[in-house]
């Protein structure tokens, strides 16, 4: 098993005198991915947000010949914070194949909100009307 962590620190000015290690969390993405022989196991921790959700699409993009056809899991215990397209993007990981897991009431609000639309249109493809 192999883990690859790219690490990505805000730049922006945050507004107010938080303290380094605070204005570090508040801005940061970071993006662990264990590898074992049956999946590709990512642990996203921070805020997903711009303009941090771009590193996390081409890190798919760049990931998706290791990952072959073993499963990948999105581990979101740790993200603190998802904008609207933020959560376009783990949609996009979804309907890809990542199974999301959330422990949080805020993120799994998030997940099953991108699971119930996934279902919905999934049905509305078959032809299958909703009551």
């Amino acid at each position: 098993m192999w883990e690859h962590e790219i690490e990505v620190a805000n730049r922006s000015v945050v507004e107010g005198t938080p303290s380094t290690d605070e204005a570090r969390v508040m801005g940061m993405l970071r993006i662990t991915i264990a590898e074992t022989s049956t999946e590709q196991r990512w642990t996203v921790e921070g805020r997903l947000v711009h303009p941090w959700i771009s590193e996390l699409k081409s890190t798919w993009a760049r990931t998706r010949a290791a990952r072959r056809k073993r499963g990948c899991v999105v581990d979101l215990a740790g993200v603190t914070f998802i904008d609207h397209d933020g959560e376009k993007v783990l949609a996009e990981l979804s309907k890809q194949g990542a199974k999301l897991i959330a422990t949080g009431c805020y993120t799994q609000y998030v997940v099953d909100n991108i699971e119930m639309k996934k279902t919905e249109s999934s049905a509305a493809k078959r032809g299958v009307r909703r009551e």
